[in-house]
């Protein structure tokens, strides 16, 4: 089981990214094994931004984020005031983005590596849990 942070949903469906192949072969190897893949459902609206942002189409955005949804691909996890309160612990004490402390908040939680492409989380998360790339 693994939890995926947005980076890496965003170079598993961007071609363009530079990290796409290895992404790709992670998530294939990942589905051959049959492991588990989580992520918050905040994932959605990191995507949707990501893509729409950085692709600049919306549409497309919105189609990915769909098939995020509803495709049993990754498990989305709800954030509940729990772990918004240990996310907001690991923000403080290592100096971690809000959202990306979610994220390592919930691989916590679960007692799971955070798979990410973000240098940030790979740095500072690796201080709360087994962080590494895809």
């Amino acid at each position: 089981m693994a939890v995926i942070d947005a980076s890496v949903a965003v170079a598993l469906v961007n071609v363009q990214e530079k990290e796409h192949a290895a992404c790709w072969a992670w998530f294939e190897a990942a589905r051959y094994e049959e492991e588990p893949i989580l992520a918050p459902v905040l994932l959605l609206a990191e995507v949707a931004a990501a893509l729409s942002r950085g692709v600049g189409d919306p549409t497309l955005a919105q189609r990915v984020v769909h098939h995020l949804a509803h495709a049993g691909l990754v498990e989305l996890v709800p954030v509940t005031l729990a772990l918004a309160e240990q996310a907001a612990s690991i923000a403080a004490d290592h100096r971690i983005r809000g959202c990306d402390a979610i994220y390592v908040a919930l691989a916590d939680e679960l007692g799971e590596p955070l798979v990410t492409l973000d240098r940030q989380q790979l740095e500072r998360g690796a201080a709360v849990v087994a962080v590494r790339t895809p």
